[in-house]
């Protein structure tokens, strides 16, 4: 009779008991830490509802931030995309994500005193990330960081560059309407040519469509890419195609309107032809940067664009 043969099938068997008391641990770990985030959250929310108010007023008043109502929940999403990234991490406290927490409520309170609703509301933003931290620890939060990053997005900021863009969208028209020949004078953001007279306006310097497309960039930089390098170069020329793609529009929409073939509604048809073929583009370019070890944190989506 062979014991060691029975011994050995013995000890396997206990192994095997041991992993999966070990994976109901860690899952039973992970859902009391799922359930609590949700209630922190929750609080923080209640708690600051005011400035809550402030973030939902400007993204209803203002279409260039109209896409914070989506912020919120791709962020989930993408955490969601993540939890393959978090096997064998296991949950635990952080002294340091609590201190970081104490810090923010500080920094909404001084900016509160002083009547600054940005301030107040970049702390709001960045307590659902460092509560995170605290409830997770500093392991899971250094996984879950750069997805947590698109809640910066939820912030209506970015018109200090809007007289930038207009500036540039003025002069890219310039120079395409002269190469096309379309003859034309220019006086500060105005643009005359023989059929009407065009104003690049603060609405038409093109940051409605950079904020939102630079929101769809980073999802897809987290999806796609683990190093920061590819990630930030893919943002950067998210950021130059969206632009370029702006002032593509309004050419469009003047040069077709010169040539008579643009008239009322036919500009929201030229606006979201240009930017859905360049937010396309963008996705299908990006997959040849993409990272080997991508897949499984990649939904099958964003890959296929690769195959397409």
């Amino acid at each position: 009779m062979n014991i060691s043969k029975y011994q050995g099938q013995a000890e396997w068997g206990r192994t095997s008991i041991r992993c999966l008391q070990s994976g109901k641990g860690r899952l039973s770990a992970w859902g009391t830490v799922l359930a609590t985030i949700s209630l922190a959250w929750t609080i923080v929310l209640f708690l600051y509802w005011p400035t809550v108010h402030t973030l939902v007023d400007a993204w209803i008043a203002s279409r260039t931030f109209r896409h914070g109502f989506l912020i919120f929940p791709a962020t989930i999403y993408l955490l969601w995309v993540y939890r393959e990234r978090l096997t064998g991490v296991t949950p635990a406290r952080s002294a340091l994500g609590a201190t970081v927490c104490a810090l923010l409520a500080w920094s909404w309170w001084d900016g509160h005193l002083k009547g600054d609703v940005l301030w107040q509301q970049v702390s709001l933003v960045a307590m659902f990330p460092a509560l995170l931290w605290t409830l997770c620890g500093t392991a899971v939060f250094r996984v879950l960081c750069f997805p947590l990053g698109l809640l910066a997005f939820a912030l209506p900021v970015g018109t200090a560059v809007e007289g930038w863009l207009q500036d540039f969208t003025t002069a890219f028209l310039e120079v395409t309407l002269n190469a096309v020949g379309v003859p034309l004078l220019r006086e500060g953001y105005f643009i005359t040519i023989p059929s009407r007279k065009w104003e690049v306006a603060t609405d038409c310097a093109g940051l409605r469509y950079v904020l939102p497309g630079l929101a769809l960039g980073y999802m897809y930089a987290a999806m796609v890419y683990r190093r920061g390098l590819r990630r930030m170069a893919f943002l950067v020329l998210c950021g130059m195609l969206l632009i370029l793609a702006n002032g593509l529009r309004a050419f469009s929409i003047i040069y077709f309107d010169f040539v008579g073939l643009a008239e009322g509604t036919d500009h929201r048809v030229f606006s979201y032809l240009v930017y859905g073929i360049t937010i396309v583009f963008l996705g299908w370019i990006g997959t040849f940067w993409a990272d080997d070890t991508r897949e499984k944190a990649t939904p099958g989506w964003v890959r296929h664009l690769g195959s397409a």
